[in-house]
């Protein structure tokens, strides 16, 4: 059924439909992060350019925790970049359906690569080149508008929430909940447990350097056990 309304139905409507799939999650993430950036002192302005210019919930995250600890640049970059390092394996898996593309998309359309994109996407293979160009291009936009709304209106409800000191503790729930489906074999506890108290302890004494610690310890662990 779903092979026949991709033959049928124009791209945009396609990916209408699939952003409408994910999209209750999607906005309470959004929504979370957007109490999140209140939470951290953040405007309205910031959190809007994040959710386009970093495309990307756990990353925004990353980085705005980091830029409220008073990390430097090059430290919120490349924790940013540990966290969404996925990523390059999804883009490896898609570079079949980016290959016979034009030029300009090959070096725009990889902005939009995220775990819902990517998801979604693979579920369409009997796309041709051209569908899936604009597809693609609706998929990614679509999921941007829905995301900014998210966050924006989080960031406006954030101050009129009571002033609890647990919401500042709100972006550390939503990386465990993240974190929590992917513990499905031996390495990857041992990973999530090393790097998450090796984060714990650098960041007690860099905080800024919690992260990056943190995820170089768990590679280390997750690697020795897998051996």
């Amino acid at each position: 059924m779903r092979s026949l309304l991709g033959k049928t139905a124009p791209p945009q409507a396609l990916a209408l439909r699939d952003v409408a799939s994910v999209a209750p999650g999607l906005a309470a993430f959004g929504m979370t992060l957007g109490v999140t950036i209140s939470a951290l002192g953040f405007g309205t302005l910031p959190g809007l350019v994040g959710a386009g210019v970093v495309y990307g919930g756990s990353a925004q995250l990353t980085a705005v925790t980091l830029v409220h600890q008073g990390a430097a640049f090059a430290v919120v970059v490349a924790s940013a970049a540990i966290v969404n390092s996925r990523l390059l394996l999804y883009g490896a898996s898609m570079s079949r359906r980016f290959r016979d593309q034009p030029t300009w998309f090959r070096w725009l359309a990889p902005h939009f690569v995220i775990d819902q994109t990517y998801l979604l996407s693979n579920a369409r293979p009997d796309l041709d080149p051209r569908t899936f160009r604009r597809y693609w291009g609706w998929l990614g936009f679509l999921i941007l508008v829905l995301w900014s709304s998210s966050i924006a209106v989080g960031i406006v409800a954030g101050p009129a929430l009571p002033e609890l000191p647990h919401l500042v503790f709100v972006g550390t729930a939503m990386f465990l909940g993240m974190l929590a489906p992917r513990l499905t074999n031996r390495p990857a506890v041992v990973a999530a447990v090393t790097g998450g108290l090796a984060a714990a302890v650098i960041g007690l004494v860099r905080p800024e350097l919690g992260i990056v610690g943190g995820a170089i310890a768990g590679v280390i662990a997750g690697s020795a056990v897998r051996r």
